[in-house]
């Protein structure tokens, strides 16, 4: 991924908000799965999160709804739909509302298409509706590390590179060929092997990927680590 110290001082993160190895400790599982063979390349799995459920709940076409034209929403869209994982009846246009009017995301300008945050804006923003976040790299949350934190009951939004994400042609890299982040999505769920207990993918909320089941787009694991670097919101 991008450079660190680049990442840190465009993002405006402050001590405090980057947790790394010495200060996670293991989440223990606190959801029930279910057992399923439409998984892709797994005989048998099970599932945890409900993710096809949540899928028809939560918000998977970003923009186009709210009151000021913005359409750069992906990462204020993932925050409503951490907030209505957790309960609240929290929109989109909602969350832009407050994030224009508090200068927490960039403006709609000619060129620009406007609600784009920085990671330190969306643990702001976070905050406000409630929830605590904090920001973990990719060399802390592995995928284990994610799956532990959804089957724990907690919220992760994910950022990735969506070209790589999402196999279209906007693969966007730094200046030193590390993977750039341009997109935020929503984990949902989790996939094992039901007899191994090997991780094999994910659940997304994904708010562009412009396909029907955008709200639960299951993911294999190797797209994942392909295209990641991670961003962990928890509910206070």
């Amino acid at each position: 991924m991008e450079n660190l110290e680049n990442f840190i001082e465009n993002n405006d993160l402050s001590d405090g908000v980057i947790w790394d190895s010495n200060e996670i400790s293991p989440i223990n599982p606190t959801i029930c799965g279910y057992e399923t063979d439409d998984i892709p390349d797994v005989d048998k799995a099970i599932v945890f999160g409900n993710p096809i459920e949540l899928g028809y709940q939560l918000d998977y076409i970003q923009g186009f709804d709210n009151e000021y034209g913005a359409t750069g929403t992906c990462g204020l869209t993932s925050i409503s739909n951490i907030c209505k994982i957790f309960g609240m009846n929290v929109s989109e246009p909602e969350v832009v509302k407050y994030a224009m009017e508090n200068n927490l995301c960039e403006k709609v300008e000619p060129g620009i298409m406007g609600g784009g945050i920085t990671t330190m804006q969306a643990i702001k923003i976070l905050e406000h509706f409630g929830v605590s976040s904090y920001y973990e790299f990719s060399d802390v949350a592995t995928p284990e590390r994610i799956a532990e934190a959804i089957e724990g009951g907690h919220g992760v939004i994910l950022g990735v590179n969506s070209g790589l994400l999402q196999n279209r042609e906007w693969k966007v890299y730094n200046d030193t060929d590390g993977i750039e982040v341009t997109h935020y999505v929503t984990v949902t769920g989790t996939v094992r092997d039901i007899k191994t207990g090997e991780l094999k993918g994910f659940y997304l909320c994904d708010s562009s990927s412009a396909r029907p089941d955008g709200g639960a787009i299951y993911t294999p694991i190797e797209k994942i680590k392909e295209s990641y670097s991670v961003f962990m919101a928890d509910m206070l």
